[in-house]
């Protein structure tokens, strides 16, 4: 079978350019994981490292360290493989999927999408096993066949397929030798005249009916990788030329060939000769992808260190990485004064499976700090909380091993059935959910047995509420608690399946709500928030309901939720109906960042009227449209997106309200309107009001803060764009007895 889709990927070219030239910026931090190092190639004096989703660069002659990530314009999807070509300058990314992106010199990203769009080819085949570069053509070995890939035109050529009793056979690998191609497959090796017509079957021939996993030419010899063996391939004969007692994952041909297995790595001559061996001996659980030779060195890709980088002479490990957290599984995530501490884990429909045993990460003073999972043996946190009163100490909750705190970076407890009223399941282990503190420095924590709803106080000690007078099966042995929030009251509030929990613990009253909540399959409170006028946020699979003044629900048995009415085009809609929202979070100016499954994040002003963002992977750095939970830095600003493809930071404006005044600022200063949307005046104290006036005193915004800063979108009353010019914010309290003053240059 032949496709081209000449027109298609022209047109992909330069709309995804354009994309591109509109996320580049730097509101965005990349905060990705690379240390699983899957691919390898050697350009010159620089080593090419591919990721889960990014790249980074290796100068050997500098030690310099590149990162190439969705903050440069890629997609952020999961990457199956690359190639550099280094005649060309340009960097050609092959997704699963399908899609394939390319960078050139200047960094600019460029999208090609038929192979994506094809739906003659299931998305799950759309893999690219390994890259064989011929003239001007890229020859792909994929799940499906063997796709050309015309470099010059940047489009797709012919598809040779080879045909198994099941369907298309999976290609492993393409080589091309004595004027022939060889195609290895997982039910045969293929060869053929390379300047025969290859998209007809009849001109293949299959020399043998075995799996075969790779093949390369190194010392003008056609080398082939079966099972355990490495042999020598002929059209007529396959020799036997090394055997080895673990199966071989690759061969990589530099200057010399390197035999890589999952847990070692063998360095042979051009005589076939062993030199050197390289194994994971220092590295528990390590697992080896690729390797490469330069200049007497080696550097192999594995699982969990980035690139290795050893003598040839000896075993000598130095690991190569751009900073990074374990993993880019991010679940759950929280933030506080500078900190950040960020959890692997999954809990639908509250079942831990399949476990994720990734360990624990945490950015500190720019850097990263990580506890990994050999160090503790804990998995599938889904839940972080930081102290608020000790930025120090910070507690986790695992749906295997109960509730974790760390203290200082390190582990200092472990809360299970043995030491703590946490109950296990069966043996299932101790499935710790929601958590969060009050006023008075408690922690409040749900767990999947009963008793669900238990505080542990800073003594160390605990106490158990029991909720059977409100849970809707109080006989049923557990219950799944999804997200919680404890207001300024010290009133506790949780969700549940399907319905909005509420404690007092003054009172000890327990409320339960489900009234105005959207029914649906699975119709889970999944998110709660309450802003800073005093409103509960609620998410589920089905959309957003709000509640002014939730304490009311102690007192009063008429209690609905509201959906939030919005006109567009005349007619009137609900905000978010139908969008599966995983987290609500309320910032500094009491704007709303929300978070789903399947749409990105969405920011809101303070009543859900106004959509001032909307972020997702086709517009942003952002790497999944699926974005499991939000923290922000109310002391800087920054927002942080937790996604199953990796965490990204944004720099937010709207922070936290300060004691004093004594740091106002606004930023930028100059602004300018053709580059700018708005200035942030930073620096302000909650409820003060802030009058922008010209230098004749004629005002043309006011506003009171809800936090530590506001936004002004340099029109006058949103009517017109102002005049260049200086202006000036006058900041004062209601009494005025704290003012102050900061200058504001608008220019054209």
């Amino acid at each position: 079978m032949r496709f081209k889709i000449i027109f298609l990927g022209i047109i992909s070219f330069f709309c995804s350019f354009f994309i591109y030239s509109q996320t580049r910026n730097d509101a965005w931090v990349d905060m990705f994981s690379y240390l699983k190092v899957k691919n390898l190639q050697r350009v010159g004096e620089k080593i090419y490292a591919q990721s889960d989703n990014a790249f980074f660069i290796y100068d050997t002659a500098s030690g310099d360290i590149t990162k190439i990530s969705s903050i440069n314009g890629l997609t952020g999807g999961n990457i199956s493989n690359f190639y550099y070509h280094p005649d060309l300058k340009k960097l050609f990314v092959f997704h699963q999927g399908g899609l394939i992106e390319v960078i050139d010199a200047q960094q600019h990203v460029f999208r090609s999408p038929e192979l994506a769009y094809n739906q003659f080819i299931a998305g799950e085949l759309k893999e690219v096993n390994r890259i064989v570069a011929k003239g001007d053509k890229l020859y792909l070995a994929t799940k499906y066949g063997v796709s050309v890939y015309n470099l010059n035109r940047n489009e797709f050529g012919d598809t040779y397929y080879f045909t198994g009793s099941t369907g298309n056979l999976e290609v492993k690998s393409v080589a091309f030798f004595d004027h022939k191609i060889f195609v290895a497959t997982i039910s045969g090796l293929y060869y053929a005249d390379e300047n025969a017509n290859l998209i007809n079957q009849n001109v293949w021939t299959k020399i043998d009916n075995n799996r075969w996993n790779d093949l390369a030419v190194f010392n003008q010899t056609l080398l082939g990788v079966r099972y355990k063996t490495l042999y020598q391939v002929t059209t007529q004969s396959q020799i036997s030329v090394l055997s080895f007692s673990n199966y071989i994952r690759k061969l990589h041909i530099q200057d010399k060939l390197s035999v890589v297995f999952d847990h070692e790595i063998k360095v042979y001559n051009q005589n076939l000769v062993l030199e050197h061996s390289f194994d994971d001996s220092n590295y528990a659980h390590e697992r080896f992808f690729d390797a490469v030779d330069y200049d007497d060195t080696i550097f192999i890709g594995g699982d969990k260190h980035g690139v290795l980088k050893s003598p040839l002479q000896q075993q000598q490990y130095v690991e190569l990485h751009p900073d990074s957290p374990l993993s880019n599984h991010a679940f759950a995530v929280d933030t506080r004064d500078g900190i950040l501490w960020l959890a692997y884990g999954d809990h639908f429909e509250f079942n831990p499976y399949p476990i994720y045993k990734e360990g624990l990460s945490s950015y500190q003073n720019k850097s990263w700090v990580n506890i990994p999972y050999d160090n503790f043996q804990i998995s599938d946190v889904c839940f972080v909380k930081i102290n608020p009163s000790n930025p120090q100490e910070v507690y986790f909750a695992s749906t295997k091993n109960g509730l974790i705190r760390v203290r200082n970076n390190q582990i200092d407890q472990i809360f299970n059935q043995n030491n703590s009223p946490l109950q296990m399941l069966g043996t299932d282990g101790v499935r710790v959910f929601a958590i969060d503190f009050d006023s008075q420095n408690n922690l409040w924590v749900t767990q999947l047995m009963h008793p669900s709803l238990l505080k542990l106080k800073p003594d160390n000690t605990w106490e158990t509420v029991s909720l059977n007078s409100i849970l809707s099966s109080p006989n049923q042995d557990y219950h799944g608690f999804s997200d919680m929030k404890i207001d300024k009251d010290d009133n506790i509030w949780f969700g549940t399946d399907p319905t909005l929990l509420g404690y007092n613990p003054k009172t000890q009253n327990l409320k339960s709500i489900k009234e105005g909540l959207q029914n649906s399959a699975y119709p889970i409170v999944q998110t709660i928030d309450i802003d800073k006028d005093n409103i509960m946020w609620v998410g589920n699979r089905e959309g957003l309901r709000i509640l002014p003044d939730p304490q009311q629900i102690f007192d009063n048995n008429s209690v609905e939720f509201k959906p939030i009415k919005i006109v567009y085009e005349d007619a009137v809609q609900l905000l978010m109906e139908g969008q599966n929202i995983t987290k609500i979070r309320t910032d500094g100016s009491n704007n709303k960042w929300i978070a789903t499954l399947g749409s990105g994040v969405y920011y809101f002003n303070e009543d859900g009227t106004q959509t001032i963002y909307h972020f997702t992977k086709e517009n942003s750095p952002l790497p999944s449209d699926d974005v499991y939970d939000v923290a922000i830095d109310g002391s800087t600003g920054m927002v942080y997106f937790a996604t199953l493809k990796g965490l990204v930071g944004y720099k937010g404006f709207a922070t936290d309200s300060g004691d004093n005044m004594d740091d106002v600022y606004a930023f930028p200063n100059p602004a300018n309107e053709k580059q700018h949307d708005f200035v942030t005046i930073r620096g302000l104290i909650e409820g003060v009001n802030i009058k922008i006036v010209d230098v004749e005193g004629n005002l043309v915004y006011e506003t009171t803060s809800k936090g530590g800063s506001i936004q002004w979108d340099l029109t006058a009353f949103g009517k017109y764009k102002v005049a260049s010019g200086v202006y000036i914010a006058l900041i004062t309290n209601d009494d005025g007895s704290k003012t102050q003053t900061t200058k504001i240059l608008v220019i054209k």
